[in-house]
This record gives C-alpha cells, structure tokens and sequence, in this order.
C-alpha cells in the first residue's frame, strides 16, 4: 500500500499505520500476491537507496554529477533540498544544449558513465568515436563548472574547453570566459588620428586587414530572415520567435524548476485520491518510478497508469514541460501542440 494510504491511516488514529496497512493489503490482493508486491517495494526501496549513494554519497551531493544518469538524478529528485534541486537542474540543462549541438548522440548523453563504459568494451569504430566524444564533453563541463558552477579561476584552462563551455554558460559566466579571452588576447590599439587622410586610412585597412570598404555591408539592412518561407512557414516561425522572446522572462532551469514541482504536487495529490493505487501491477513489479507517469511521454505513461489513475487524470489532465511551458510563456508551441495530441488519443482509447 502506497505512502499516502498509511498517512491517512495515520490520521484516522491507528496505532500502527503501517502494520494496518500491510494487514489490508493482504486482505485485498491475497498472500502471494500482497508478497510479491511487498518484494517489489523492497527492490524499489534497495535500488532508491543505491542512487541516493551515488548520486549523494556520505549525505552530500557529488561534486560531479556528469557521470550519473538521467534516470538515478530523476529519482533522486525527491530526496534533495531546493539548493541540491536547482544543481541537478543546471546539470540537465547543459545536458539539453548538448543534445541540440550538431552530430549529439541524446541516448548517450542520458546516460551514466558505467553503462557508457559497458557500450565501449563492444562498440565499433564510428560508435566507440561517439562514445570517447561524449566522454570527454563530460570532463569538459566537469572541469570547466565544477560544483555546478563556473571555475574562479580560469586562468589555467584550456581555450578549447573554455569555447566550448561558452555554450552551457549563463550570461554571466559567458561574460567571465569573455573577458578571460580577451585578457589573453588583448586587441590592438586603435590608432591615433593623424590629420593626414589617406595615412589614417591606411592605418584603418592595416588593422581590419583589408579595405575599410569590405566592411561597409555592416550598415545595410539585415536580410528578412524568413526569405523564401510560405505565409504559414513564416507564421510559425515568428510565433516560435515570440516564444523563445517571451521564455527571456524565465531561465530554462527556472521552468523547469517550476514545472518538477508541478508534477511533484500532481503526484502527491494523485497518491491520495487513489490510495496510492497509481502504478499497474506490471509496472509496479518492474520498479517504475511513480513520477514518471506525470513527466513522461502519454502513450507510456497510460500504458504504466492503473484505471484510478486514468479516471483521475480526466479532471486532472497531466501536463509535459512543453505545456508548462507554453503556459509560462504564454505563447503556444508546436511541442506543446504534439503533446496535447497525444494525450487526446490517449484519453480518446478509454
């Protein structure tokens, strides 16, 4: 029986809630069955306790959280202060801009460096190339941001690598990369007006490394970014331009601290309508984390959820982070479009 069910029992007054607890659950699904599922809950509970130790051993959060999965910083999500949140926040963040660079390989990034290091031992020449990649994007970050955060000092790292973060830094760390570039490259000194024209003219085209006159497209109108796109195709394209304009109000880490915490309370307040009958047997069996069905795609989540669930969600419809999104922004998206659909033919096959 689920933790809100001996929460309640709790509530009514009963001495032990949990022996309760267990004495109707055997009631209800028999002996072998209530068995099995008191196993399953063990496992679940024994496979918790072993993410919490890798993801915070000795009871504080590591240091380097790029090594770890995107399942074990998921589940362990529950267990961490709102400090320790927002760092595994920021660490899937970067893990985003990373899996929209050119050439990124998303089921590799998602993973932990164990499971990286079992698909190398097999992996083929193209393979092994896209694993050692993102092995080392991993030591990129893990160096560049240690704790979460931009390195104080800079001074000793590699330009490479500091190219390389500016993609995963906030404004303000991208403006100390910035500025620890320009220490080691300072510019050249503009030079002083000499009266003499042509002689100022020259010192111009020396600097720029060629004639001022190549530079004179700068001051023509920008070309109409949506050139050859139809009516419609320009349409959505300055909506999702609004879009990304009205999400400038928010961080990426912040939405999507916000919307864990909206799936969070959507589970809690799920839990109790259903007396923690959330999970199918089959999926329980298997481990599934409860919160998977309120953040995951619609066709997986309907196929894990019990019918309490199901009939719940009917008045209390889930919602992706693009549908958070969207509401945050105000604007809507062709992501948020998708997942409606698709939890429309979901409910639609009930």
């Amino acid at each position: 029986m689920g933790r809100a069910f001996v929460a309640k029992l709790a509530r009514k007054g009963a001495r032990d809630p949990q022996a309760l607890a267990a004495w109707i659950g055997r009631q209800k699904f028999g002996k072998t069955a209530f068995q099995r599922l008191a196993k399953a809950g063990r496992d679940d509970a024994e496979e918790q306790r072993r993410v919490m130790d890798r993801v915070r051993p000795g009871g504080r959060l590591a240091g380097d959280l790029t090594g770890i999965s995107d399942r074990d910083l998921g589940r362990a999500l529950s267990e961490l202060s709102t400090d320790e949140g927002a760092r595994v926040a920021g660490e899937l963040d970067r893990r985003d801009v990373a899996a929209r660079l050119p050439g990124a390989r998303a089921d590799l990034i998602g993973e932990s460096d164990e499971e990286l290091g079992r698909r190398l031992a097999t992996a083929d020449g193209a393979e092994s190339a896209a694993i050692e990649a993102e092995m080392d994007r991993r030591q990129m970050v893990a160096e560049v941001f240690p704790g979460g955060s931009l390195a104080g000092d800079l001074s000793g790292m590699d330009e490479g690598a500091l190219g390389r973060a500016l993609a995963y830094a906030r404004p303000d760390e991208a403006q100390r990369i910035a500025a620890e570039m320009d220490r080691r490259h300072p510019p050249e000194p503009l030079p002083t007006a000499t009266g003499d024209a042509l002689a100022d003219r020259e010192a111009m085209d020396a600097i720029l490394g060629g004639s001022a006159d190549d530079w004179a497209f700068l001051d023509e109108d920008p070309p109409d970014r949506f050139e050859g796109m139809s009516s419609t195709e320009r349409w959505i394209a300055e909506r999702e331009e609004e879009a990304q304009a009205a999400r400038g109000a928010y961080t990426r880490r912040q939405v999507r601290d916000m919307y864990t915490a909206h799936a969070y309370t959507q589970l809690l307040d799920a839990e109790q309508a259903t007396n923690g009958n959330l999970l199918t047997r089959e999926a329980h069996a298997r481990g599934v984390d409860p919160i998977s069905l309120f953040t995951g795609p619609s066709h997986v989540a309907y196929a894990r959820a019990t019918e309490d669930l199901k009939r719940w969600w009917q008045d209390n419809p889930r919602m992706t982070l693009a549908e958070y999104e969207e509401q945050v922004i105000g604007v809507r998206t062709a992501a948020g479009n998708t997942a409606r659909k698709a939890r429309s033919d979901q409910q639609n096959r009930l």
